[in-house]
């Protein structure tokens, strides 16, 4: 069985609210169990880590969600699967790999250079991240992001330390297994599908890469230029997604 678990703030943007509605339809089809949690997941952090990053939620929300991810698996076993509330489903008969022991999303991060050509970055990302009862890797993640937090200068904690830069570093050596049917959507990318065509459109073509069924908007970055603006149409309208077949 999977369990799927998402959080989000009780206000939220129009287009979040649309990538949660794409998540739990997607729930209800696949007949995976879906957990949501509010301002509560972060009770799951001790006191004294909660004070040394107020104000920074994006944090402790990391390390919420590996603590409650490793808690559901030593409680109920099973296959859990966190998803990023700027989460959308463009594709409800997509299923993951539920007999993998864990696996991260996969960035296809497309933007320019300082020369305006285009540059695809290809990493891990922690939008997606499944795990079985049996796997190791998320204890190991858990102790290492709450070790790093509790011994770090607060001045010096950047963003995302115990996040995808954590991810990333340990990938290089671990080789995590990755999933690009999960990718996450560039602000370049969310554009050029706004029009339909474009250089980071046509190295998505050449790529030569699965579809991506499950996208993150990296919603953290909707105040740059007209994201936002692209978000809403994107979640309203998923038929602007078939540029990239």
């Amino acid at each position: 069985m999977i369990t799927v678990f998402q959080s989000a703030p009780a206000i939220h943007p129009l287009w979040q609210s649309r990538c949660l509605t794409s998540v739990r339809l997607w729930c209800a089809q696949q007949d995976y169990r879906y957990q949501f949690l509010g301002d509560e997941l972060f009770d799951r952090v001790p006191a004294a880590l909660r004070n040394k990053l107020a104000g920074r939620t994006p944090i402790i929300a990391d390390l919420a969600r590996l603590s409650l991810l490793k808690a559901h698996l030593e409680e109920e076993g099973g296959t859990v699967l966190w998803l990023d509330a700027d989460t959308l489903v463009v594709d409800a008969s997509w299923v993951p790999n539920a007999e993998a022991s864990v696996c991260f999303g996969e960035e296809y991060w497309l933007d320019t250079d300082s020369r305006g050509r285009v540059k695809v970055f290809k990493q891990p990302h922690n939008a997606f991240m499944l795990f079985s009862a049996d796997n190791t890797v998320l204890p190991f993640l858990h102790q290492v992001a709450h070790s790093i937090i509790e011994r770090a200068d607060s001045a010096a904690i950047s963003p995302q330390m115990i996040g995808p830069k954590l991810l990333k570093a340990l990938h290089s050596l671990a080789d995590f297994s990755l999933c690009p049917e999960a990718g996450a959507l560039s602000p370049m990318l969310a554009s050029e599908l706004m029009c339909g065509c474009g250089p980071a459109i046509d190295r998505v073509r050449a790529s030569d890469r699965p579809k991506t069924c499950v996208w993150n908007l990296c919603g953290s970055l909707a105040g740059e230029g007209h994201h936002e603006n692209n978000l809403l149409a994107l979640t309203d309208d998923l038929s602007l997604f078939e540029a990239l077949s």
